[in-house]
């Protein structure tokens, strides 16, 4: 992984701006991004605060050292870089922009929801906040890729340390007011029944649910899953009829054959 990538991947509230980035610096109580990250001439990180902390203290808030700021070698002069991703599932650069445009939503509904551009091993990406019931992010998952790869579905990959969980828990306080939520797979599903006002979560992967979730849904009266027609929606399907907690409140969405 490249030293910019190594940052951006610890920084949040990334934004960018033309060749480089601006962001919330950790090292002291920033409000709106005041740390600049760019990539030198000779592939190191470049950081400045400009609020005024010690680019060291950035450093160490980072919980990096400054040698993490410079691409190393192995002593040949050869430098070891992350492999690229695959992508070739989409011509276009998976963006915020363009993800606004193939989901249908706005770019500033989105930002709302806490989506940022940010880059992932070189490669434009959408960066996607997990935040739990009290709002603190708790997990990030980025988006790769706009559409599936002909080789299989490459869209997505985890931040280091993060654990899934339902996509959208910070909304569960409206969620129990509406007495209902749908369930859905994927975060964009989600994101699309909320712009039109429908209480919903996303599961992160039709395989990914968990007999524990059902916890966030312990006061709510009807929960209904939508299952798409295909080999994903039956796993999503037989694992949710197997947890017994919601069995008897749930009810199935599925897709007539047109």
């Amino acid at each position: 992984m490249r030293p910019v990538d190594l940052v951006l991947d610890r920084l949040d509230g990334v934004r960018q701006r033309g060749e480089s980035y601006q962001a919330l610096c950790p090292a002291h109580a920033d409000q709106e991004p005041s740390l600049s990250v760019a990539e030198g001439d000779d592939g190191r990180a470049l950081l400045k605060c400009f609020a005024g902390c010690e680019t060291e203290d950035v450093v160490a808030a980072l919980g990096l050292e400054m040698k993490d700021l410079f691409e190393h070698s192995n002593g040949d002069g050869k430098v070891f870089r992350s492999t690229p991703l695959n992508v070739s599932a989409t011509l276009q650069p998976c963006t915020l922009e363009n993800y606004a445009a193939v989901k249908g939503l706005p770019v500033e509904f989105l930002w709302k929801q806490g989506l940022r551009d940010q880059k992932y091993q070189g490669q434009p990406a959408v960066r996607i906040s997990y935040r739990g019931v009290d709002g603190a992010e708790e997990a990030v998952r980025f988006r790769t890729a706009l559409h599936k790869s002909e080789e299989g579905d490459d869209r997505f990959r985890w931040r280091a340390g993060s654990k899934a969980l339902p996509y959208g828990l910070w909304r569960l306080n409206a969620i129990r007011r509406a007495r209902y939520v749908v369930l859905v797979e994927g975060e964009s599903d989600a994101q699309t029944l909320w712009y039109h006002g429908i209480a919903a979560l996303g599961v992160p992967g039709a395989s990914n649910w968990k007999t524990e979730w059902s916890e966030y849904l312990e006061d709510i009266e009807k929960v209904y899953a939508v299952i798409e027609p295909d080999q994903g929606g039956e796993t999503f399907l037989s694992k949710l009829a197997a947890c017994a907690a919601i069995r008897e409140r749930l009810h199935v969405v599925g897709f007539a054959n047109v």
